[in-house]
């Protein structure tokens, strides 16, 4: 309590009105001011002065005028304020007694407790206690961190750390010498740091001056020391709260069901303003929650978020434990500082009851099911989607409409000396299946060079000529074709490479093996990135001959579309049956091109047989060949020449494309017809050797 008291000294010393807030006691007429505000606090083996607090504070009057008006001076020691006190007996070497003080040299962990000075005669009494606290260094440290003292200081600006409660130790009109540590360290200050006597003066406060500063003076044989930890905190604010969420500038709007927990958090950043403490509080309409009178809503305590130099995010949380009708409504959250106020709102409505969820579910779920049913489907079966759309649903291809082809196909042969179980598979793909399966299960026109082209001037206008004629290029890329650069002839005629860059026409490519691995492979690579539309299509031996395998529903989905039926073939419209290839019905293109070379052959070797075209045709047949529309029987005792000896040539025919496709030629008028009749009565020869003269490798 604040306590007002009016004392009167003998012979003409003052009269001192003392106001302090200290509870006074009147003991057998003696005026007790209990324990001074001032706490003595010193390290073991440090020295240290206890002052009588009556003459700093209390009465007018120092120690000498009070012992020359007749009063002494007497001091007591307790261990614990109120209890018992002795009189201390002074040794006058460690501790002794020095006008109105207590010396101490050193202090010793014994000499804690209260010392009680007294000022009487025998009709005055005075008294006031002062405490003295002795304490050890923390372990590894220069200091105790309960006797530090503490500073703060504002970023960017100037600081000043003095070394306090030091003038006892230092010697009127001597410099002090005055050592600054840094957390127990010596330190190089920097230069915006400047040690002026007993302070040490900072310039400019950085965050990294965080920290415990140790002075240390020296004092006859001892060394006192003072540690003051200095913190950092941002600039002193001059701004209002800034409310983070809900947001400031618009309503917040929450559908709730009614009977549901209601959690509603209110989050803001208070800037450094002090060591007041951040005001944040929730209110609804214009009622604080503590006056609702309503235990399900209840306001949490402050909650820290994070905070750093002083600056702080903190939240508030407003629950209510089962939302009810009369809790809908606004809420508000305000923060507030000396600077200024904020308030952020939150409105509270009744959720709408969603009508047939479960219905509404499932037709969702039924819906979305459906789609991925549906991509999955497209996404494994597109192929077959769009064959089966373009055969019921699709029009005939009408580019290229004018072409007399459907597809020109490039191949290279296989060395013999190479050959292999796997060029064996490939060659007979190439020349046998893939031609086959186009040309007479499909009814495509094809243009195979060794079969097809009748040179007419150089070998390359040839194929250029050709392959412009057709609406698709189709490449069978085997490790033949890359060894020999079979596309050389595509790169060197200026048309041909045109018609790549620019898309003119669609190429498929066919890779029948893994071709990574041969010399040139990279400038197959090249290649694609010249062909503008290209379609690459991997070939993976026998088990792709089959016509249901995948291969053929690609290869079908590239090739123009033609509505046509797959053609039927008997025996009587193709070569005998033991000639058939793997197709059965489907007649091969390499059987009929070795019966041509083969019957030239024998022409060239049997001469006799020529005599034979020009009888009359036999009625019965042993074997029927077509070549240019005329017919020839070998002779019972006739023997065909070796197939060795027609050499590595593949011989060009002009065979009617009807024979070539498995066809009977169509009806003729009777002009057309007596014209091939008159033409059948004529010496049947085979092909002329001038015309078994032009070969190819590559077609």
């Amino acid at each position: 309590m604040k306590y007002t008291h009016r004392v009167i000294l003998p012979s003409h010393i003052s009269v001192v009105e003392v106001s302090l807030n200290l509870k006074v006691y009147f003991l057998e007429g003696c005026t007790d001011w209990s324990v001074d505000y001032q706490k003595y606090k010193v390290l073991v083996g440090e020295p240290v002065r206890i002052k009588c607090a009556l003459f700093y504070g209390y009465i007018r009057a120092n120690y000498s005028h009070a012992q020359s008006t007749g009063l002494s001076l007497m001091w007591y020691k307790s261990a614990v304020h109120g209890d018992f006190e002795e009189p201390i007996s002074f040794d006058g070497a460690r501790m002794s007694k020095e006008e109105d003080s207590i010396w101490f040299r050193p202090a010793e962990l014994d000499d804690v407790g209260y010392y009680s000075c007294v000022l009487r005669n025998s009709t005055y009494c005075m008294k006031v206690s002062m405490s003295l606290i002795v304490a050890e260094n923390d372990t590894d440290l220069c200091y105790n961190s309960k006797m530090r003292f503490f500073e703060k200081a504002e970023l960017s600006k100037c600081k000043n750390i003095t070394c306090p409660d030091i003038e006892d130790f230092i010697q009127p009109g001597v410099e002090p010498k005055i050592v600054w540590y840094k957390d127990c360290k010596p330190k190089q200050w920097r230069q915006t740091i400047e040690r002026r006597r007993d302070t040490l003066f900072i310039k400019e406060v950085r965050e990294d001056d965080i920290g415990n500063y140790t002075c240390e003076i020296p004092f006859g044989n001892f060394v006192v020391r003072r540690t003051t930890e200095l913190s950092v905190t941002a600039p002193v604010t001059d701004q209002a709260p800034k409310i983070l969420f809900p947001s400031e500038s618009q309503m917040s709007i929450i559908e709730m069901a009614l009977g549901s927990p209601v959690n509603l958090t209110c989050s803001a950043f208070f800037g450094y303003n002090g060591d007041v403490s951040p005001l944040i509080y929730w209110k609804k309409e214009d009622n604080f929650i503590e006056d609702l009178d309503e235990e399900r809503i209840q306001e949490s305590d402050i909650k820290t978020i994070r905070e750093h130099l002083g600056e702080q995010e903190v939240s508030i949380s407003l629950t209510i434990d089962s939302l009810e009708e009369s809790d809908l409504g606004n809420y508000s959250c305000y923060v507030e500082n000396s600077n200024g106020r904020r308030q952020a709102n939150v409105k509270l409505i009744k959720k709408a009851e969603l009508m047939y969820t479960v219905e509404l579910a499932g037709g969702l779920g039924a819906i979305l099911l459906l789609l991925i049913c549906l991509v999955t489907l497209y996404k494994c079966y597109r192929i077959e989607l769009m064959l089966f759309y373009r055969n019921h649903f699709g029009s005939e291809d009408i580019d290229g409409e004018n072409k007399d082809y459907d597809a020109y196909l490039s191949y290279t042969k296989v060395d013999p000396d190479q050959w292999s179980q796997e060029t064996r598979e490939e060659e007979r793909f190439a020349l046998e299946i893939l031609p086959d399966v186009l040309e007479k299960h499909y009814g495509y026109k094809l243009f195979i060079p060794d079969r097809d082209l009748i040179p007419t001037g150089t070998y390359i206008e040839d194929v250029a000529r050709c392959v412009d004629q057709s609406k698709r290029l189709i490449i069978v890329m085997t490790p033949s074709y890359v060894v020999r650069r079979g596309w050389s002839i595509f790169e060197l005629e200026t048309r041909l490479r045109n018609m790549l860059v620019t898309g003119e026409i669609k190429v498929i490519l066919i890779e029948c093996a893994e071709l990574r691995g041969i010399m040139n492979y990279q400038e197959v690579e090249a290649l694609k990135h010249t062909i503008k539309m290209l379609t690459v299509i991997k070939w993976r031996g026998p088990s792709s001959n089959k016509l249901t395998s995948k291969f053929w529903k690609q290869l079908l989905y590239e090739m123009p579309f033609k509505r046509m039926e797959p053609l039927s073939i008997s025996h009587e419209q193709v070569l005998d049956v033991s000639e058939q290839g793997a197709f059965g019905e489907l007649q091969t293109v390499s059987a009929i091109s070795m019966a041509a070379a083969t019957s030239t052959a024998m022409a060239t070797a049997h001469p006799d047989l020529r005599s034979t075209f020009h009888n009359s045709c036999h009625t019965q047949m042993r074997q029927k060949h077509y070549y240019r529309s005329y017919d020839y029987d070998l002779p019972p005792s006739g023997t065909l020449p070796p197939l060795s000896s027609l050499g590595n040539q593949h011989t060009y025919c002009n065979i009617p494309m009807t024979l070539i496709n498995g066809q009977r030629p169509q009806s003729k008028s009777p002009r057309q017809q007596s014209v091939e009749e008159g033409h059948g009565n004529n010496a049947m020869l085979p092909l002329l050797p001038r015309e078994t003269s032009i070969s190819s490798v590559i077609w």
